[in-house]
């Protein structure tokens, strides 16, 4: 008799083992594994590795430690983007600003791959080269400018009373897209102009996957007419430091709300960098995940097991440094996200904002509980945060993603 009982308590440990609420709470619930692809994913550590091997940036090697963030240094620009709207977010002001539909909800910057001019040569026109392969035709453009950094020369002699016109052309079709008249009295203080360049990408069709995306530059003199020395103005490349460089920068919205997985694996794609994990880095064993829920369930206070507590808005806080993402995200490194935890038992409470479909599923449940399982706790109102990061083309770019922080809970 007792090695019967030892024996039905085994199988019921085993049992609820495999249950899920006996496995503890992270990111990538727990489920039943379909494959090793899957078994992979839903273990802890493993996952962590997984997502960073499938979308590292394609231009570093495996065994080299560098990352993203140690070879690409993020324009000023773009750093006071990410500040403006993350500062905004936390005032609650810009919420309903991205939410208009006119509103871009993605930043990109693209640096000017064009090499260096030589010096002891005059410069009459500039040449300024973006791989822009990594634009989703999903996107719908809202606006696009180019940005290049002056410092007039001191050997400048130009009459002050003179207009210089600087002119911006596309270099396929010669189209002129913008011009600006310098301001010849405030000249020798360096400074960033910007021209608009969105005429050109209202044409998706030639923009495409294209990796050489030209603009072509020149100043031009009205008495007589003639091409300025581009070197006088200081829009030469020779010597320039990375922070100097002209960018393409695009200002986009998501026609289709995308997930940070699927949204870095369409950018591999148009690279043509996809990849499928080999039978080795996927692994073969599926014990690692028990072993790995096991460590973090002995850690927990609250896994495994069944919360007394109503539905609320409990702490998650999420470190990307954790998850091994810190190496393509610039900003934030971690965030708050809070997560959904309780009971939703009869009676629901006003605050929870139940559906009709969840009040009568709770009713259902408090007759007959072996029946009908009670309602979820889960998130009634998620908000956005921002994130700067270095996507599959090295191109720094910021973005606000939608349902990132659970405002309220509910009872669905």
């Amino acid at each position: 008799m007792d090695l019967f009982l030892f024996a039905v308590l085994c199988g019921a440990l085993v049992l609820l083992w495999d249950l899920p609420c006996g496995q503890t709470l992270a990111i990538f619930p727990p489920a039943p594994p379909k494959s090793n692809l899957v078994a992979k994913i839903f273990d802890g550590q493993e996952a962590s590795k997984y997502f960073k091997e499938l979308y590292a940036p394609p231009s570093l090697d495996r065994n080299n430690k560098a990352t993203p963030k140690d070879l690409i240094e993020p324009h000023d620009y773009m750093l006071s983007i990410y500040k403006t709207f993350s500062t905004a977010e936390k005032l609650g002001l810009n919420a309903s600003f991205f939410r208009s539909s006119k509103a871009a909800n993605t930043i990109a910057s693209f640096v000017d791959t064009g090499e260096d001019d030589l010096p002891l040569s005059p410069l009459r026109r500039q040449r300024y080269l973006f791989d822009v392969s990594t634009l989703s035709e999903r996107a719908e453009v809202l606006g696009a400018e180019l940005r290049i950094y002056t410092k007039v020369s001191g050997n400048f002699r130009i009459s002050e009373t003179e207009p210089v016109d600087v002119q911006l052309l596309s270099c396929r079709d010669q189209q002129l897209l913008d011009s600006r008249t310098l301001d010849l009295q405030d000249s020798h203080r360096p400074k960033w102009e910007v021209l608009d360049v969105w005429e050109i990408f209202k044409e998706r069709q030639h923009l495409s996957h294209r990796k050489h995306f030209c603009l072509e530059l020149r100043a031009m003199l009205d008495n007589p007419e003639r091409e300025l020395d581009l070197h006088l103005l200081g829009l030469h490349r020779h010597a320039r430091p990375q922070q100097k460089k002209a960018i393409l920068v695009v200002f986009t919205r998501s026609k289709k709300r995308q997930t940070l997985f699927s949204e870095r694996r369409e950018g591999r794609a148009l690279l043509g960098l996809e990849r499928k994990p080999t039978e080795k880095s996927l692994g073969t064993k599926t014990s690692r995940r028990r072993r790995t829920a096991a460590s973090k369930t002995r850690h927990g206070k609250r896994h495994g097991k069944k919360s007394k507590s109503r539905c609320s808005k409990k702490p998650l806080h999420v470190n990307f440094r954790e998850l091994g993402w810190d190496d393509w995200i610039i900003a934030p490194l971690d965030y708050e996200a809070y997560h959904c935890e309780g009971v939703c038992d009869f009676p629901l409470r006003s605050h929870l904002e139940p559906t009709n479909h969840a009040i009568i599923q709770t009713l259902m449940n408090s007759m007959n509980p072996s029946n009908m399982p009670p309602s979820c706790c889960a998130p009634s109102k998620l908000s956005p945060i921002s994130i700067l990061y270095i996507d599959s083309g090295n191109n720094v770019v910021y973005k606000q993603y939608e349902d990132m922080v659970v405002e309220s809970c509910g009872c669905r």
